[in-house]
């Protein structure tokens, strides 16, 4: 397959949009009542490594299970104080790149097309990145 001449294709579409993947600040609250938030509503984040949909996995199995100890708000309020402040940080910390920040890696280092990644970033690096965002997205923990 031929390579896609960029600057051609740029030069001749009569449009372009750009759709900017956003995310919001941490919200200062979730829960008013009766009432809570989960999942995106809670924490709109860059879409990193699928952490949105395993944040609110996590949200979900939190929520169930202070739900289940202390039903209606102080229940509510429990999952709150527990997922905020984990959720608040993996927010933050995609915006440095998140688990994607072996991408950022390698672009520093790959300056031929013979590169291979495997010369360039040991398996120690690479696992010291996911570990790191193992921490901070929760999913080292064990039960709610």
């Amino acid at each position: 397959m031929p390579d896609i001449d960029i600057p051609a294709l740029l030069n001749n579409t009569q449009k372009i949009t750009q759709y900017p993947m956003i995310d919001r600040d941490p919200l200062p609250w979730w829960t008013d009542h009766r009432v809570t938030l989960l999942g995106d509503a809670a924490h709109p984040m860059y879409p990193m490594g699928a952490n949105g949909a395993s944040q609110a996995i996590l949200d979900a199995r939190v929520l169930a299970h202070h739900l289940a100890r202390q039903p209606g708000p102080e229940g509510l309020l429990a999952y709150e104080a527990e997922r905020r402040p984990i959720t608040a940080q993996v927010v933050l910390t995609n915006r440095q790149a998140g688990p994607e920040r072996v991408l950022d890696i390698a672009a520093a280092r790959v300056t031929r097309s013979e590169d291979r990644i495997e010369d360039l970033i040991s398996s120690a690096e690479l696992e010291e990145v996911a570990a790191h965002y193992r921490q901070v997205a929760g999913f080292l923990k064990k039960g709610p």
